[in-house]
């Protein structure tokens, strides 16, 4: 007796050295337990210390040769499911759940009892309780739920051997089997005659067994058009251990007809978009050659007429005519930029304010019996470009002009306020519906109380995109029937 107690306490003992630090009173107990009981080190994916059943479960001679094998998961879904474990015991809870595990690639089912534990430097790790075959009785409601939710998806479910044969079908999958007039025959690669181009499932394949998973929409064969998406994931099979993928399908048809209808009329706007600008461009261009012929005529003109004349007067009237077309030109040109991405944007330090007086005295020359109120404070210098700065307010003070009765007044702003300069437009014209006003500044919009003025909708776009590269900003108020107020903000630079 005294010789059996003595083995007991040398098998103890040689149990206990194997035992991770700080743990050894409890699991010196649970050396003794029949059952299987080991520990999982999450983030190391190897074992940390298994009982003498443990090591007999997972066929090892030792715990040291248990620690050395490797034990990341193979499937993604497995790993997806012990980070969702780690979470919940973290929580505190204590799981009982079947898991399938493969010593020396031989899968055997248990129902365990899970639980959270600290390791000694704090980390959290995993103490498996194993039901010794046959099966103890657990909850298994989980597992149950789980099972009949594949069955009754109506996401096409199945398991495939690596080499192209199937191993289960859910239902949907089944049927989408049995309507394609699918096979499972023996050396013959059953997932690849699902689609109308069998090499592109084979490489979707090779994809998921080398990475883990992979995806791709595939034409199904047969005589009508169906497109899925096909999704593989690898995982072991739980009832041979050998490798294997989970396929999952969607009908993604409509989905893709209605991708296809979206691309050709994206095509077809830019066709369109690329022959605006084209024509623009070159109309723009063309404008040019006579506008210079015109404004050099008129110079001469008025260099052989009389100061003063009636004739020098009206020389210097064709030749700002002249430069004004010219201005809308280079605006036009302008627009045309954007939208190829070439806009030159050269910004150097100037102050605002002479350019606000410069755009209100060219509106006042074409305007004159139009009213205009300016409210123009001493401003701090900006980085600007002028050219681009002058397009976008002689578009703000041309629209308040535009949309606004002829005898109520256009006022402009110009003061700094909180390290920004603002310039505000305001008018008491025909101003912009409510439910319009987020879409003002896309490219060629136009509020649908303003479609009897001449108008190209594209100048609001260039001034948001003119402001944007300046660092600022334009911002609208307006009531309809009572009038709009534009503002734009510039940043004050830093000083140095």
């Amino acid at each position: 007796m005294r010789a059996h107690r003595h083995r007991a306490d040398e098998q103890s003992s040689r149990q206990a050295a194997d035992l991770p630090p700080g743990h050894g009173p409890a699991l010196c107990l649970l050396a003794l337990v029949e059952r299987a009981v080991w520990i999982y080190d999450f983030d190391k994916a190897r074992m940390a210390w298994a009982n003498p059943a443990g090591l007999r479960f997972w066929r090892a001679e030792s715990v040291d040769a248990l620690r050395a094998r490797d034990l990341n998961p193979t499937a993604l879904g497995t790993a997806e499911r012990l980070e969702n474990l780690r979470l919940a015991l973290t929580r505190g809870e204590v799981r009982s759940e079947r898991w399938t595990f493969y010593p020396q690639g031989q899968p055997f089912q248990r129902d365990c009892r899970l639980h959270g534990v600290a390791l000694e430097d704090g980390r959290m790790a995993l103490l498996v309780d194993a039901a010794d075959a046959p099966m103890q009785v657990a909850d298994s409601s989980f597992e149950t739920r789980a099972i009949e939710a594949v069955r009754q998806s109506p996401l096409m479910i199945s398991l495939l051997g690596e080499g192209g044969q199937w191993l289960m079908h859910n239902p949907a999958a089944e049927a989408l089997i049995n309507r394609l007039q699918g096979t499972n025959l023996p050396g013959l690669d059953n997932f690849a005659t699902l689609f109308a181009h069998p090499d592109e499932a084979v490489s979707l394949r090779a994809r998921a067994l080398e990475s883990g998973s992979a995806e791709a929409t595939l034409r199904m064969a047969g005589p009508s058009f169906r497109m899925h998406e096909v999704t593989l994931r690898r995982l072991t099979d739980p009832v041979t251990g050998r490798l294997s993928l989970m396929v999952s399908q969607a009908d993604v048809t409509r989905a893709y007809r209605a991708e296809r209808r979206l691309h050709k009329a994206l095509a077809r706007e830019r066709a369109i978009a690329e022959t605006q600008r084209q024509f623009l461009s070159v109309t723009s261009h063309d404008f040019r050659t006579p506008l210079s012929v015109i404004d050099g005529s008129a110079r001469r003109i008025a260099r052989l007429a009389e100061p003063g004349s009636v004739i020098a007067e009206r020389a210097e009237t064709i030749r700002d005519t002249a430069r004004r077309m010219t201005e809308a030109v280079d605006r036009t040109l302008g627009w045309a930029s954007i939208e190829e991405g070439r806009v030159d944007f050269q910004p150097e330090r100037a102050n605002i304010r002479p350019m606000v007086e410069r755009a209100l005295l060219g509106q006042r020359s074409v305007h004159p019996h139009r009213p205009f109120v300016a409210e123009l404070d001493d401003v701090p210098d900006l980085m600007l470009d002028q050219v681009l700065v002058l397009r976008v307010l002689d578009n703000l003070i041309g629209n308040a002009i535009k949309y606004s009765p002829e005898e109520q007044p256009v006022r402009v702003r110009c003061f700094a306020r909180n390290g920004e300069v603002l310039i505000s437009v305001s008018d008491e014209g025909i101003g912009i519906p409510s439910d319009e006003l987020s879409k003002l500044f896309t490219r060629f919009f136009r509020s649908s109380n303003a479609r009897r003025f001449k108008g190209s909708g594209v100048g609001l776009h260039a001034a948001r995109f003119y402001m944007e590269l300046h660092g600022g900003r334009i911002a609208v108020k307006s009531a309809e029937g009572k009038g709009s107020t534009f503002t734009l903000a510039f940043p004050v630079p830093a000083k140095g």
